[in-house]
Formats: structure tokens, sequence, C-alpha cells
């Protein structure tokens, strides 16, 4: 990853957090809001694949972890697996994926991305939601996850694009070796 990726990347967590915190964070649904932080991991897993997906997840997760109340590094955690798992799922397509892969990869992760997160933070002790406020936070982040998802791939796109070999090539992950 360049120099010039990683300030692309600053640039885009900064504008997420923008995003987020003066806007998604105010439009909530009964009591729940949309996830940027999380749709961009899994933008990063669709556009660079699994391994650059998943730094550029927990980087973005890094950031993300120091607006909400929990431990530091669980948010990091999430996005790191989930655009990890979306990266993989990419890779066994034969092309580039579609717009419709897309949507589904942003619903599924969006959903999964919840879920991991509120059950790795009961795990670790955290304070619970009951099922119920747990169903409509699912529903509402993997509807802002399906809303957002074509934009966010197109800005994860300009944010590789500075580096060279950044987009993913089907097969360009198997060998498992670092490019």
């Amino acid at each position: 990853m360049t120099l010039r990726m990683w300030a692309r990347l600053g640039l885009l967590a900064l504008g997420a957090v923008i995003v987020q915190v003066g806007l998604l964070n105010q439009i909530a649904i009964a009591g729940a809001h949309a996830d940027l932080f999380l749709l961009l991991a899994i933008s990063a897993g669709l556009v660079a694949g699994p391994q650059r997906g998943a730094v550029m997840g927990f980087t973005l997760g890094l950031v993300a972890d120091v607006f909400v109340q929990t431990p530091y590094g669980l948010s990091s955690l999430c996005y790191v697996l989930v655009a990890f798992a979306v990266g993989l799922a990419v890779g066994a397509l034969p092309g580039r994926p579609t717009l419709g892969f897309e949507l589904a990869a942003a619903l599924l992760g969006g959903v999964g991305g919840t879920l991991l997160f509120a059950g790795l933070g009961t795990l670790i002790g955290q304070p619970s939601l009951p099922w119920h406020q747990l169903a409509v936070v699912v529903v509402v982040v993997g509807a802002g996850c399906v809303l957002l998802a074509a934009l966010t791939c197109r800005l994860v796109e300009w944010t590789i694009a500075a580096a060279p070999g950044a987009h993913h090539e089907p097969g360009a992950f198997a060998s498992g070796s670092a490019r």
C-alpha cells in the first residue's frame, strides 16, 4: 500500500466521520442508524479483496471505535473479519462483481457485521440489547448498507486507485502471499 493510498484512506475516513456523526447518527429509526464505517469495510473487501480489504477495514474500525462506547478495538475486529469474508466471496467470482452482488454483499455484510458486533460485545461482558431492539438495528444497518453500497464502492475504488495492483483480480489473493 502506497503513501498516496493511505492519504486517500485518511481523507475517506475523515469524510466518513463527518457524514456518520453529522448526518447518519441524526437519522435514527426506532433508535437505530446506519453504520457507514461497516459499509466502508464491506466495500473494501468487495473492491480490494480479502487482504487489503481487511487492512482497510481494521483501519476504519480504529477510527470508528473512537466514537462508540465499547472497548477500543471491537469495531476493528468486526470490520476486519467482515471485510476479509466479503473479499473471499468476491474471490470466488469469475470476474468483477455485479451491482446485484455488491448489494447482496452489503446486505449480508451489514447484517452479519451487526450480529458479530453484538455477539462479541456480549461475550466480553458489554450490555446487550433486547432481541427486538437488536432486530431493529440489524434491519436499519442492513438497509443503510444496501442504500449506500454503490456510492461507497466507488469511493473505495478511488481510494485504492493510487496503489499499483490494488484492484481486485480473481486469484490474486489465492496463494496467500502479500503483493
